[in-house]
């Protein structure tokens, strides 16, 4: 059944009946992403709520020397969006790109609000998802404090085999605040 694991996820967000998580489900578009695209670029207005049903997709930006920085891993069954530039209506710092070609559902910032207006449960969905997504982020920012470059490729190893397994190894040394020959060494160490 089309839009199954869509009904699924919004079911173990939050406890609603099949019926509402159906109807809910029924408002988001169905969207593919070939490998490379883009879902957000920098300095556009992020306007896509996305529900990834498969695939995997990376956020990134730029540093002060051009260079990629990899911030953040996007993996199948989660929300994928830019939350500043979507709800401050602002343009993005950042860009959203597919590692692999993706699948899932979208909703625009219109139609989002319209359900948080008139659906109860979409907005405790979607407070569910954003207490979801600022506790990994905090996670993540004192990892990088608190942990060395192998504790956090140890985690990324014991959580995140997808990354590992279709990322290139230069965005997840980003991601990891490592350079690709520290990467490599961890790699040949464990």
């Amino acid at each position: 059944m089309e839009r199954e694991a869509l009904i699924r996820f919004i079911n173990k967000t939050i406890p609603i009946s099949q019926k509402e998580a159906t109807t809910i489900s029924a408002t988001f578009e169905p969207v593919t992403y070939s490998k490379g695209d883009y879902l957000l670029h920098q300095n556009e207005i992020s306007d896509t709520y996305l529900y990834l049903e498969k695939g995997l997709m990376r956020t990134f930006l730029f540093d002060t020397d051009g260079n990629e920085i990899t911030t953040d891993f996007h993996k199948e069954n989660n929300v994928v969006f830019e939350v500043t530039s979507f709800f401050n209506r602002v343009a993005s710092q950042a860009n959203i790109q597919a590692v692999t070609n993706c699948r899932g559902y979208r909703l625009s910032y219109s139609e989002l609000n319209t359900l948080f207006h008139n659906k109860p449960e979409f907005r405790d969905f979607g407070r569910a998802i954003l207490v979801k997504e600022f506790i990994k982020s905090k996670e993540r920012n004192y990892g990088m404090i608190n942990k060395t470059a192998e504790e956090r490729y140890k985690a990324l190893i014991a959580n995140d085999n997808k990354i590992l397994q279709y990322a290139p190894l230069k965005h997840i040394a980003s991601y990891l605040g490592i350079t690709d020959s520290t990467l490599s060494r961890l790699r040949g160490k464990l």
